[in-house]
């Protein structure tokens, strides 16, 4: 029998609010042909589109403006003169009028030499005279409906196009090294990549188009060996194996290669396209692209990302590829809040920052990548922005920059003709000779509030608005605790538990970004639960909820918990801890069980019921130290084929009749985690009861579907 757990999705819950205004971003991609043009044109152009659609939100999460970037990378079969690049609201195989224009046109031409090759970078602003509200909203419910177009002088009507598609988005990360390498180099090269995965789906679910966004800062080289970059790949290899090269920048040797930068640190920014048009989107096994895009979404550490040089051709430093954790901080910035506040200026930035980490086995954070999304809203026209930065100072106190976004007074600048637009921009949190970034970065998530962010123009070079990542952290306060699988509140030694109340975590964290772990642990972003004076180790946290579990070395009987963060200690609330408090977890609001098939892990729902006989497998919690025992926090070890981590005797009932158990053990890579397989008795059919109890003590009720 199968005895590892498919999903652990049933263990996080969590509750977002809307509060003010708010920004987003949503992605898009679109592969352009020229077949699709109506007539149809025999060319072999191609052009691939990644359309970012950033809309600011009020109170209801109605959309109330925002901006559109265009970002195409077109591969013409000649030298061609572009004079449109637009959205059209029409379906495919229909011919539509543009309702996102950019400012290409016929007297605002751009000229493509021979290679037929450019990026084409715009951005268009929302609502205008020609961009309405009603056109963004349709946008974002039947992106289908919609194609990007380009348009020259030889076919005016459009020379390709391809319809929107919805896009999921993805950041990995990786910790460059040469001692990673195979064999390892032994240089002192190292790097902190993110790549950005776009995936682009079509009518029908399939995958259509993907974008890798490389973004690699690199230090450590010895420039004046004429070191050069001939190549930066995503590999398809676990690590300490070799593998072939699946994504490709498109650096190379010759020519195409990149020197390194004098100083020995520098920068590695590519965009890489695919679509099915690219020969080895299909290809069988792991060397497909498409392959590679799905894994790295669902397996990133199948892949890592190399760098080459001309005297390391083999690779020079290389890292597995890495889920994130995603940390949120939405803000307001305002002119009122400069210190002094600018006088006369009434414009405004709803704002997103999001903090993109990998975690240490301890729970500090081991690397960084910021991408802020920017709204800035009511400057005059013409306005040059020449800075955006995290300052680490609190509300009313001004600071040195520590997270810059890129934006400076020369090459770097952004220049607004209307004084409205978005400006977006992914950056590596790297440490400098003057700056421990790495180590402010682990101050900010425990407090927030001490981080404030600030937009500057040529005008107020100071500072043109700012705002604070998060309000003063208030002392924590608990309103109430439960099993983390139900509503039942006493809980067991080794159980999961959840925490309910505000104030409980300064940002929102799980476990995302943790990577070959054995044991959870007892400290997140500065906070920590105590139960019985015992530290729990985390699942995770948020403002208003906290998952943990509940140490093996709590007695039992009531016990106080207590949650400290940066803004203090709440005020103990007492919990009853029993020997064993079975739980069984639920996965929606009419109570149906996390209950799924032995055969192939799949739920069991409506239009997947079992039938008697069938072998079944429970997930729950509350079930107290097994046999072997088992330590608090520690992921359980996958058991040999005769040895596993056996709980005490459990009996379950379906449908009020008693159902055989198989087996009832600890889940092999979690912990707090249970499983419970039993067999489906006969007499039972519909909506059945399913109820697991230890000794006198019964569970939750939950419901599966018997045919």
């Amino acid at each position: 029998m199968k005895k590892t757990l498919a999903c652990a999705g049933f263990l996080l819950l969590s509750a977002v609010g809307l509060m003010g205004q708010t920004a987003d971003t949503i992605p898009f991609l679109a592969v352009m042909e020229p077949k699709n043009e109506i007539p149809a044109i025999a060319d072999t152009s191609v052009g691939n589109a990644i359309i970012w659609v950033h809309v600011v939100r009020d109170s209801t999460g109605t959309i109330t403006s925002g901006s559109v970037d265009f970002d195409v990378s077109t591969r013409f079969s000649s030298a061609v003169t572009v004079t449109g690049l637009h959205i059209h609201n029409g379906a495919a195989g229909v011919n539509a009028g543009i309702v996102v224009p950019t400012d290409l046109s016929g007297t605002n031409a751009l000229a493509i030499d021979s290679t037929g090759r450019t990026r084409i970078q715009k951005q268009v602003q929302f609502p205008a005279s020609n961009v309405t509200l009603a056109t963004i909203r349709d946008l974002l419910v039947n992106p289908q409906g919609y194609y990007v177009n380009i348009h020259t002088t030889a076919n005016g009507g459009g020379a390709m196009r391809g319809q929107l598609l919805p896009a999921e988005m993805k950041v990995l990360m990786g910790l460059m090294k040469s001692s990673n390498e195979v064999p390892p180099t032994g240089v002192a090269a190292s790097g902190v990549a993110s790549v950005v995965m776009l995936r682009g789906r079509d009518a029908s679910g399939a995958v259509a188009a993907a974008s890798a966004l490389f973004n690699v800062d690199y230090t450590g080289f010895d420039a004046a060996a004429g070191n050069a970059f001939t190549g930066l790949h995503i590999h398809s290899q676990t690590a300490g194996n070799n593998g072939s090269v699946v994504i490709n920048t498109g650096i190379g040797a010759g020519a195409a290669s990149v020197p390194v930068d004098p100083s020995g640190t520098g920068n590695l920014n590519y965009v890489v396209n695919m679509s099915p048009l690219d020969a080895s989107w299909a290809t069988a096994g792991i060397n497909g692209e498409l392959n590679t895009v799905n894994s790295l979404f669902t397996t990133p550490g199948n892949q890592y990302i190399n760098a080459h040089t001309n005297v390391f051709g083999g690779g020079v430093m290389r890292d597995q590829m890495r889920n994130t954790e995603k940390l949120d901080f939405k803000v307001t910035m305002l002119p009122s809040n400069e210190v002094p506040p600018v006088a006369g200026l009434t414009a405004t930035g709803p704002s997103s920052v999001s903090i993109y980490v990998l975690r240490n086995p301890d729970g500090t954070v081991a690397a960084g990548t910021v991408l802020f999304d920017v709204n800035h809203i009511g400057f005059p026209a013409g306005t040059t922005f020449t800075g955006l930065h995290i300052h680490n100072a609190g509300p009313g106190a001004s600071a040195g920059v520590i997270f810059p976004a890129g934006l400076d007074a020369a090459a770097n600048k952004v220049v607004s003709e209307t004084g409205n637009g978005n400006i977006f921009r992914v950056v590596n949190v790297t440490n400098t000779a003057a700056l421990d970034r790495l180590a402010i970065l682990n101050q900010l998530v425990q407090n927030p509030n001490g981080y404030y962010l600030n937009l500057h123009t040529t005008v107020n070079g100071g500072g043109a608005m700012r705002e604070q990542l998060s309000p003063a952290l208030a002392k924590p306060s608990i309103g109430g605790v439960a099993a983390v699988a139900s509503t039942l509140t006493t809980v067991a030694p080794g159980g999961i538990m959840s925490i309910y109340g505000n104030g409980l975590a300064p940002v929102t964290s799980g476990l995302d970004g943790f990577a070959g772990i054995t044991s959870l642990t007892t400290t997140l972003d500065g906070v920590s639960v105590t139960i019985g004076g015992v530290k729990a180790p985390f699942y995770f946290v948020s403002p208003l909820q906290i998952n943990v579990q509940v140490p093996f070395e709590v007695a039992a009987g009531p016990q106080p918990v207590v949650v400290t963060t940066a803004g203090g200690a709440s005020t103990a609330f007492t919990v009853t801890v029993a020997a064993a408090a079975p739980s069984i977890f639920i996965v929606d609001t009419n109570g149906t069980g996390a209950i799924v098939k032995n055969t192939d892990f799949s739920l069991i729902t409506s239009s997947n019921p079992v039938k008697a006989g069938d072998v079944i497998v429970i997930y729950n919690t509350g079930l107290g130290q097994t046999t072997p025992a088992v330590q608090t926090g520690g992921l359980v070890v996958p058991p040999s084929s005769t040895t596993f981590n056996n709980t005490g005797t459990v009996t379950v009932t379906i449908g009020g009749q008693n159902a055989p158990v198989a087996y009832s053990i600890a889940s092999p890579g979690f912990a707090g985690l249970y499983q419970t397989a039993v067999t489906v008795p006969a007499g039972v059919s519909g909506s059945a009861a399913v109820v697991l109890s230890s000794g006198t003590t019964k569970s939750n009720s939950v419901n599966i579907a018997v045919q």
